[in-house]
This record gives structure tokens, sequence and C-alpha cells, in this order.
């Protein structure tokens, strides 16, 4: 019995311990099956390791698009072509369409689009992309297009921009508007579109709010008719202000009637100014700053884009200026509002008056100072310029061939006394004023086409208004490794992000978190090692983590005055890993010099696959005050750029090329 009990306890005990096994291997299989089971990535890390396997001997084995960049846009063309690469041993379709490709998994399909929007969806294996495409073909944009109230008497502008060769008409309720075709700029006369413009004059005196209907545009082209239409115009009831005096408003160039009641006043620093005529939100190098202590007549009611987001205070010059604009980040995170304008009623003198006061070289500048009766607004303009294709907002520059600056004096008629350039100035060689009609022009002849550094604007302690040009500051040639002695020469680097701003993110290959903030410092300071190296001074706007505001990054650049600001930061896109390359960007034509200096030296260092030169309209970047480069140095997002970015050695050869283009541009002035 004794022995019958052992054998069956011995037993059991064998029973256990196979089950226990049997359940660890159970166990292990799972976590396997898991750890092998695929996802789709959710983070930066895993989207660099499915780049990575998404080619197997060389052959595509996933769906990886490189046209369009984006899911939802509007396209101007009646077909669009969706292009890239895929595995070729399985089905790719475009809205169900079989989609035939090269051996290798590439492929591109022109996708026919019809007018309004168009749902496409590209599949392959388990992917599908979604694509949400507004297609117009005739017409690009209309104003107005949304409700809008307007105060009675108000003349309302009607605005849009067809295709050319097509046939335009309007109406407003039932009332028929007259579209009158406006004249292109010179650097417009190659764009496909064309501007059409129509006025409509609203009641005055009435004693309730008066809805007129809804303004419906009718576009023909090339046999296809094309319908567009606002939401209801509203003519507000009168108030009391005092009426239009159209004596203050000239009726030729730029400028609007918006009444004599309201005074807006500009109560920053400086407000960027853009087209009055037009209501979108587009930043363009041809319009100027306006300095604080500028008034000008305006729209008692706020003005707003063709999306319906962006606000702002029409004036009479004919420039639209925001009501306020962001200032981020704050330590604690925020945005904060910060006000552009300010608008009350008043009264404005008829007319204004300008007189010179001097003309000097103060350090690395040359100062323009003048008597104003009254701080009215004005124009600036470097001319003769071409540009890309501005109908396309493509102000790209192949060459700086401005040969003068003209400063028109709105409602200026009388200029005082004789504008005198000093001998030997470094800037300009003569002057000569021009009378207009109802203002004056200022020409300044450049020394050298070309030869415009930056500009900017203020009123001083005696209320004078005062254009603070930057002179050249050519290099001299030197026996070191760049070949220049840059000594003299102020050069700010603006680094990107920091503190609660921590810019882009991703892991590395050995598990960790990068921020875009910290390898923008890093290269930053290789930079400030290699320019100081010339005899350069170098300004950093940050030498650590600290957090600054754009007011904070702008002001700093207009206090320290440097004759260079290079602005460094790293790119991310996150669709698709594969993006990859550095951009360098710049905005207004005087930076184009020192932007394709530094591009030219960037291209062949082997630092990166592909190389951009750039116009871009990034805030920093469209500062006049001095040439401004701004710098992405890859892409966080692709892993060959990110190791770049985090290799000493590659680092150090990225700053070395980008002083040599700074030293190129100096040495070239």
């Amino acid at each position: 019995m004794i022995k019958r009990k052992s054998r069956k306890k011995n037993n059991t005990q064998l029973l256990i311990g196979l089950v226990a096994a049997l359940v660890v291997i159970l166990i292990v299989a799972v976590c396997v099956a898991v750890s092998i089971k695929p996802e789709q990535p959710d983070s930066t890390e895993d989207t660099q390791q499915q780049t990575e396997q998404q080619t197997t001997a060389g052959m595509p084995v996933g769906l990886v698009m490189t046209n369009p960049g984006e899911a939802e846009f509007l396209w101007l063309e009646k077909t669009l072509v969706f292009s890239g690469t895929s595995d070729p041993q399985e089905s790719l379709t475009v809205n169900g369409v079989e989609v035939t490709r090269n051996a290798d998994g590439s492929f591109s399909y022109e996708a026919q689009l019809t007018p309004g929007m168009n749902e496409i969806t590209v599949s392959h294996k388990e992917t599908q992309l979604q694509y949400k495409i507004e297609h117009r073909y005739a017409v690009k944009s209309f104003s107005p297009d949304k409700e809008m109230a307007y105060n009675s008497g108000q003349t309302v502008e009607l605005e849009i921009s067809v295709r050319k060769g097509s046939a335009v008409k309007a109406k407003l309720g039932d009332k028929s508007i007259t579209m009158e075709k406006q004249q292109p700029q010179p650097e417009d006369k190659n764009a496909n579109f064309e501007l059409y413009v129509g006025t409509y004059k609203l009641p005055s005196d009435n004693t309730k709010d008066i809805n007129l209907g809804k303004v419906t545009f009718t576009v023909v082209c090339e046999g296809q008719e094309e319908v567009y239409t606002s939401g209801d115009i509203i003519c507000k009831k009168s108030v009391d202000v005092q009426n239009s005096d159209p004596n203050v408003t000239p009726d030729y160039g730029k400028y609007i009637d918006v009444g004599s009641g309201y005074i807006v006043e500009i109560v920053t620093y400086s407000a960027e100014t853009f087209n009055g005529k037009t209501r979108d939100d587009y930043s363009d190098p041809r319009n100027n700053y306006l300095p604080e202590g500028t008034v000008d007549y305006g729209l008692s009611d706020i003005v707003y884009d063709n999306s319906g987001k962006m606000k702002y205070r029409l004036l009479r010059c004919g420039y639209r200026v925001y009501t306020e604009r962001k200032n981020y980040p704050y330590p604690d995170g925020n945005i904060k509002m910060l006000p552009v304008v300010n608008c009350y009623k008043g009264t404005l003198p008829d007319h204004n008056e300008v007189g010179f006061a001097s003309m000097e070289v103060s350090g690395s500048h040359t100062v323009l100072t003048l008597d104003t009766m009254w701080k009215a607004p004005f124009y600036f303009d470097l001319k003769p310029q071409t540009y890309n294709d501005p109908g396309q907002r493509d102000f790209k520059v192949s060459n700086v061939t401005a040969q003068y600056v003209d400063i028109t004096f709105c409602y200026a008629t009388k200029f005082e006394g004789t504008v005198q350039i000093p001998e030997g100035n470094p800037l300009f060689k003569s002057a000569e004023l021009k009378q207009n009609e109802s203002d004056c022009t200022l020409r300044l002849y450049l020394k050298k086409t070309g030869g415009f550094y930056g500009w900017d604007s203020y009123y001083n302690e005696n209320d004078q208004l005062c254009f603070r040009f930057l002179n050249p500051t050519p290099a001299q040639k030197a026996d070191n490794a760049y070949g220049a002695d840059l000594s003299g020469i102020r050069v700010m680097i603006d680094v990107g992000h920091g503190g609660v701003d921590g810019g882009s993110a991703a892991t590395s290959a050995d598990g960790k978190k990068v921020e875009e903030a910290d390898i923008n410092l890093d290269l930053a300071k290789l930079l400030q090692k290699e320019l100081e190296s010339m005899g350069a001074t170098v300004i950093m706007n940050r030498t650590d983590d600290a957090n600054l505001t754009v007011d904070q990054r702008i002001q700093f650049l207009k206090d320290q005055k440097p004759d260079l600001c290079v602005a460094i930061h790293h790119n991310s896109y996150k669709p698709q890993a594969s993006v990859n390359g550095c951009d360098v960007m710049y905005f207004g034509p005087q930076s184009h010099l020192a932007a394709n200096a530094i591009y030219n030296r960037i291209q062949p260092s082997g630092t990166y696959n592909k190389t951009y030169l750039k116009w871009n309209v990034y805030y920093m970047a469209r500062e006049s005050a001095c040439p401004m480069v701004l710098v992405e140095c890859g892409y966080m997002t692709n892993p060959q750029d990110l190791a770049g970015a985090l290799n000493p050695a590659v680092i150090q050869k990225k700053a070395e090329s980008m002083a040599q283009g700074v030293a190129d541009y100096f040495l070239n002035q």
C-alpha cells in the first residue's frame, strides 16, 4: 500500500510538472507572436524602422508616396499626378482603378479632377491613403466669399482671380456689377491667372440693417462654367461719424476710400502690411512694415481674410494690417495675442508735408531723418526687381537687380529741402524727388546694382521719421582656412526653439529622445566658433535652453543691429520618413545673396543627400533690418539626417560649410 501511494504521488507530481512546462512554452510563444505582430507605427522611431524595412533585396515591400505630399489641399489644374513606390507583387489601385507600375514598383498615375471636392483613395495591401482635393480650374480665389457686414455708404470691392482668357460676370443680389481686368505688374505678366475687380456703392443714411443678398460670380473658361457665391452681404445702419471727404482720398494707385471718421494707429514697434485690395493672408516682400505711431483713416469694422480667421484693419493708404498677432511661446507654453493697432474716432489733416532733416552714417548704417507734419503711412519699394511667379506666391529671385529705393510719402503735397547724400556714402550715390498728384516719392539711387542690405524705420525722440539703411561691410582676404578676415562684422545666430518649445522631437538609433532645440544649439555653437576664428563678432540670442518668444527674437535683432542673421533649425515630416535634405531659405531680395552663398557651400559639402535654395515666409525670415537666412539642417524624421545631426564629425562639417558661405558673402560685397 505504501508503495502504491508513493507511485501515485510521483505520477501526480510528474503530471503537474508537464502541465507547468506546457504553460511556460505557450506563454513564450504568445510573447514571441505579439512581439513580431506588425503594427501601425505610432512614433518617429517606429516610422524610421518601418521605412528601413520598406525594401527587401532592393525591392519595395510597402507603399511610399512621393506626390502629393499633403492629404487635403486646393489644386488648380485638371489633372494631378500620384506617384511613389510599392510592392510590385501586390495590387495598387487609385479609387479602385488598377495602376500599372514599373518592374521596381515605382508608379505615376494621372488622375482627372472635377470641379469641387475630389475624394481619392490610394490602396495597396492593407494600406489605404485618403486624399481630399478641392479642384478649381477657372477660379483661384474670390472675395467676398462669406457673409460680410459693411458700413452704410461704404464701397464694397469685389475681387476674383481667374485663369487667363476667362469671361467673368458678377451680381450682388439681382444687381449686375461690372468686373474690370486689372493690369498685371511687370513681374506678373507670365502668371496663369489675372485679377478682376468691381465695386458697388452701398446705400447710405439707412436707419436699419439691410440684407442685399449674396454675391454670385459666374466664370466661363474653355467652354465650361463655374459659379461661386458669397454669404449674405449686410449693409449696416448708418452711424454718427463724419462723412467721407473725397478730397483726402486720392483716386489712383493703392488708395482706398474708407471714409474719414475713424483713425487707425500702429501701437506695436512695427506692423506688417498686406495688399488692401485682396482678401488673402499672404506675406509679400513688395509690401513694407509701418513703424509704431503711424496713423491713417481706416474702417471701423474688422476685415477678415478668405478663411475668415485672420483679422485686419483696412487703411486708406491701400494696406491692411493685423488687428493683433501671436507672440509665443511664453514660459507657461501659452500663446498670447499682442495688439497691432488701435482704432478710434478722430480727424487727420487733409494733407501731409515732409522735410529733409539729415542723412548721416551712424556705425554700420546710413540714417535718413525727416520732419513730417503728421505720422502718415508710406510705401517702400526696391526697384526694379523681378520675382519668379508672384501670381503663384513664388517670390524667389534669380539675381538682385534693384538700382534704387523709392519711398512714397502718402498724402504729402509738399517736400521741403534737398536730400543731400554725404560724400563717400557707402550705399547711395544720388537722390531724386518726384512730386506726384497727391503724394511725393523720394528716390535713392544705389551705388551698386543689387547693393541693398536691409532697412528699418522708426520715429525718434523728436518725433522725426527715420529710415535706417544697412551699409555694406565687405570682408578682407586673409591667410586662414576660410580666406577671410571678418573683423568688425557682426553676425547674429538665431538659435531655433528652446525652453518650453523643444521644436521637433525624434528617437535616436540607441533609443534616446532628441529635441530640435538641443541639436540647433549644438550646431550654432560650432558655427559661432568657426566665425569667431575669422574675427567676426558673433551674437547668439541663446546659449542655453532659454525660452524666447518670437517678439523677443525680433527685438533682440533690432537692438543688436547685425550685418547678417543666420537662423538654425531642423525639419520634420512625420508622414514620410524618406523625406530628407537641407533647405536654405530667404524672404526679401536683400537676403538672396547671403542665402545663395551659404547654399553654394552646403550643397557640395556631402552632409546632406539633397540641398535646396528656397523662398519662404517664416516669421524671422521676413525681418527686413538685415539679410536673414534660415537654414533647416536636415529632417529629424529621416534616419540618415538624424544620424548626421548627432554625429560630431558631420556637425562640424556642417558648421564649416555654413561659415565658408558666410565668408564668401562678405568677401563678395
